[in-house]
């Protein structure tokens, strides 16, 4: 989940309060901006990695599906969560985690979004490299991108998000004369999967529940911590259903696309600057350059702007200088491949946030513990131990059924994005029925 989920003026007040029932908003205001969310350059990534790696209509469709499908409950669920209680994720994770387990918290939505942050700045450098013809070492130049994107996030990102919602519809309109000019030509299934598989460093996924899991990976942080936005949301959940459904059809619809650009020209995800502004593939030179530039530089900016959010709640000092010590780490993991290793991001991404909304959910809806009168009162402990222990453990089946070390082949167990989710809500209702004891 790349674009910041608090740099909108609705979502700046009430951090540390309910939010007032007199200022919600309708649920179309809200789907406006979860589409704007959603709108983002990694969904073609991904749909270029699940075109090639599973080679057929049919089974990207499914994968798509079954993807999306556990990012609406996901972002239903919490977000009711949120508009229920009217409070933020921070504020969630603290009565769940405790205090101070919920800097964990932070520090995980943190260098989630500084690793979106290296994804971003990579593919910059790679646009610009690629459209100037420049010759300087590909890893160098991206941390070097790095550097330069974060500047305007030092200052805030206001102006740039307005550049944004410039930006997104001129690539929506790209791809989709993209997809008319090519025409539904595929390459053989064979051919596709082949090319997948020696994709390097890492191969595509090859299976529908592996692709299913990066298809969740890609938004599992927006989902997770969906109660941000949805506490703006009366509390109707069929309201807060219709939003999360409309924004994952539009992601669906980008993942389809670049799916489709993958099937037709064989191409890796890394050459897509070259797929939009080749003359050898789309051919939209300068205009295909301009709008990935504007398209990247706003939504990085607001990855970073986000990430600091986070940081701040655990380093009490001026936003300006978390920004440049997040940036020069965000860089980092550019100039170290990050681009090139997108699955194996995902992958993590997928199986160390998707648990912590379990536990938020069983909390809530199962055990009943998180109640708004209670969020006044000093009733939060310090650490919720027990919360820790589940979710490590979850992290790790959810790790160990990736293909890190095993794959399960039984349905739905085959998606490991679910694994890591549904282990964190049961051990986490067992345990607190065994041991309910008060936290520390």
């Amino acid at each position: 989940m790349e674009k910041s989920l608090k740099d909108s003026q609705l979502l700046e007040d009430y951090s540390l309060e309910p939010v007032p029932l007199d200022k919600r908003k309708s649920w179309v205001n809200l789907a406006v901006i979860w589409i704007g969310i959603a709108v983002v350059m990694s969904a073609i990534f991904r749909g270029m990695m699940i075109g090639l790696g599973l080679g057929k209509i049919s089974s990207i469709v499914f994968s798509y599906a079954l993807g999306e499908i556990i990012l609406i409950v996901m972002m239903a669920f919490i977000g009711y969560i949120g508009a229920k209680t009217g409070f933020s994720t921070p504020l969630i994770a603290n009565f769940s985690f405790g205090r101070i387990g919920a800097i964990f918290i932070s520090l995980s939505i943190a260098f989630s979004l500084m690793g979106w942050f290296g994804v971003q700045a990579a593919f910059f450098a790679r646009t610009v490299q690629f459209y100037f013809g420049l010759q300087i070492s590909l890893p160098l130049f991206s941390f070097l991108c790095g550097l330069v994107m974060m500047i305007p996030a030092i200052f805030g990102i206001r102006g740039l998000s307005v550049l944004s919602w410039i930006a997104s519809p001129f690539m929506i309109i790209i791809f989709i004369w993209g997809i008319i000019k090519m025409g539904f030509h595929f390459l053989p299934a064979g051919t596709l999967t082949s090319l997948a598989a020696v994709h390097q460093p890492d191969p595509y996924p090859a299976t529908i529940g592996a692709a299913a899991s990066i298809v969740a990976g890609g938004f599992i942080v927006g989902a997770t911590t969906s109660a941000d936005i949805f506490r703006y949301a009366r509390p109707r959940l069929k309201d807060i259903y219709l939003a999360a459904v409309v924004a994952m059809i539009v992601s669906a619809f980008l993942h389809f696309v670049g799916s489709f650009l993958a099937m037709n020209t064989g191409v890796y995800h890394e050459r897509l600057p070259e797929l939009i502004i080749g003359s050898q593939y789309l051919g939209l030179g300068f205009i295909g350059f301009l709008v990935l530039m504007l398209a990247q530089w706003t939504t990085n900016d607001s990855n970073l702007y986000s990430s600091v959010l986070a940081l701040n709640n655990i380093f009490r000092i001026k936003r300006w200088k978390v920004t440049i010590g997040a940036g020069f780490f965000a860089s980092l993991f550019a100039a170290l491949g990050i681009f090139e290793r997108l699955e194996l991001f995902l992958i993590i991404l997928t199986v160390s946030i998707g648990p912590l909304g379990g536990i938020f959910l069983c909390d809530y809806y199962l055990l009943k513990r998180l109640k708004k009168d209670k969020t006044g009162e000093k009733l939060q402990a310090k650490i919720n131990t027990k919360a820790l222990f589940v979710y490590i453990v979850s992290f790790l089946i959810g790790w160990m059924t990736s293909g890190h070390p095993f794959i399960i082949k039984i349905f739905p167990f085959s998606i490991f994005a679910f694994n890591g989710i549904i282990s964190s809500i049961i051990l986490y209702f067992v345990v607190m029925k065994i041991f309910p004891g008060k936290e520390k």
